[in-house]
C-alpha cells in the first residue's frame, strides 16, 4: 500500500464521465448526486381536527335503552318468573321420569323375580306396568301442557294466564288423588305450583294484561265503525 498502487477494494478508475473521487479510500464518501429537478418531498399531513369540548357539551345526554315487550311497554318481571318456574320444573320432571323409566326397564331385565333381588324387581316391574296402563299420560301430559301455556304467556293475551292457571289447578287436583297417601309431598308440590301461578295475578301483571285487552277491544271497535 505504500507504493502508490490502488487498493483492490477501493473504487477503481472512472471509465466514463462522472464525478471523481478526490478523497482516498479511508476518508468519508462524498454525497451522491442530487435527484431529478421534478422531485418534490411528500407533504406532511397535519393531525385531523378533533372534537372540541364545547361541541361535546352540546351533545344530548344518552337515552338508556330498555327491553320493551310487544306494544312498547316493559313486561313485568313476574311474568318472566312464572315462565321460568313452569318450564324449569316441567323439564326437570320429564327428564327425571324418563331416566327412572329407563333404569326400571333395565332393572327388570337384569334382576330376577326371586332371591335377594326379588323385592327390587317387583317394585320396578310394578312401576313399569303402571306406566304402561296409562299413568304416563298425566305424568307427561301436565308438564308438557304447562310448558306450552307458559310460553304462550309471553304473547300478552288475557286468555293465556287463565289457561296456564287452569292447567296448574287441574294438575294439583289430580296430584291430590295420586298422592293421597303422602300429603306432605302434595303440599310441597302445591306450594311450588301455587307460587308459579299466583305471580300472574299480582297488580303489575293485571295492569299489563289489562292494557292489552283494552287496546284490542278499542281496535275492534274502530274496525267495526
Amino acid at each position: 500500500m505504500t507504493s502508490g498502487e490502488t487498493s483492490p477494494w477501493g473504487p477503481g478508475p472512472s471509465s466514463g464521465p462522472g464525478p471523481a473521487y478526490p478523497a482516498p479510500y479511508g476518508s468519508p464518501w462524498p454525497p451522491g448526486p442530487a435527484g431529478p429537478a421534478s422531485y418534490q418531498p411528500v407533504p406532511s399531513w397535519g393531525p385531523a381536527p378533533g372534537v372540541t369540548d364545547e361541541q361535546l357539551r352540546q351533545l344530548p345526554p344518552p337515552v338508556p335503552s330498555l327491553p320493551l315487550a310487544a306494544g312498547g311497554e316493559q313486561r313485568p318481571a313476574v311474568v318472566g318468573l312464572a315462565v321460568t318456574l313452569a318450564v324449569t320444573a316441567a323439564m326437570l320432571w320429564v327428564c327425571g321420569l324418563s331416566l327412572f323409566l329407563l333404569v326400571a326397564a333395565a332393572g327388570t331385565r337384569a334382576l330376577g323375580p326371586s332371591g335377594d333381588d326379588g323385592v327390587i324387581f317387583h317394585l320396578l316391574d310394578e312401576a313399569v306396568l303402571r306406566m304402561g296402563d296409562g299413568l304416563w299420560l298425566p305424568l307427561y301430559g301436565f308438564p308438557v301442557a304447562s310448558v306450552v301455556t307458559a310460553f304462550c304467556l309471553l304473547a300478552r293475551r288475557p286468555w293465556t294466564r287463565i289457561a296456564h292457571t287452569a292447567v296448574g289447578v287441574v294438575a294439583l287436583a289430580w296430584a291430590a288423588w295420586w298422592l293421597r297417601e303422602s300429603w306432605l309431598t302434595w303440599f310441597v308440590v302445591a306450594v311450588y305450583v301455587g307460587t308459579a301461578v299466583g305471580v300472574l295475578w299480582v297488580p303489575s301483571a293485571n295492569r299489563w294484561y289489562g292494557r292489552r285487552d283494552r287496546r284490542a277491544r278499542a281496535e275492534g271497535f274502530r274496525l267495526e265503525g
